[in-house]
């Protein structure tokens, strides 16, 4: 449950991003990826809860840790503080460059484990 919540989090978050082609690009990786992250807990809940080692149940915690991650690289490149996420939910990016690569970096994490538990599905 706890890591539904954090999807929903990643995707409010991310949701105010809508500036250049990069915000826009990972605002559309996060959405597959966590589309993709709720399908597989929902067809593997039961199978993950009984034996949280298989590779899918790992996979759905590493997609959850690189949206985390995304969510964060977004969050740093816009300016905006990490932790809470802006109260202004029309805060605007403003794109510090010097962080681009990382953003870039967790958007390529991201599209990999999108693939990756779809490719389970």
């Amino acid at each position: 449950m706890r890591k539904y919540f954090v999807v929903v989090l990643a995707l409010g978050v991310l949701s105010m991003v809508a500036c250049s082609p990069l915000e826009n690009q990972a605002r559309d990786v996060a959405a597959a990826l966590s589309g993709s992250i709720v399908a597989a807990q929902s067809k593997y809940q039961g199978s993950c809860g009984a034996n949280p080692s298989q590779t899918i149940c790992e996979a759905i915690n590493r997609g959850v840790s690189g949206e985390n991650a995304l969510v964060t690289a977004v969050e740093t490149y816009c300016g905006w503080a990490v932790t809470p996420p802006p109260l202004d939910p029309n805060a605007k990016c403003v794109p510090v460059k010097s962080t681009s690569a990382a953003l870039q970096t967790a958007l390529a994490n991201a599209s990999a484990l999108t693939l990756q538990i779809k490719g389970a599905l």
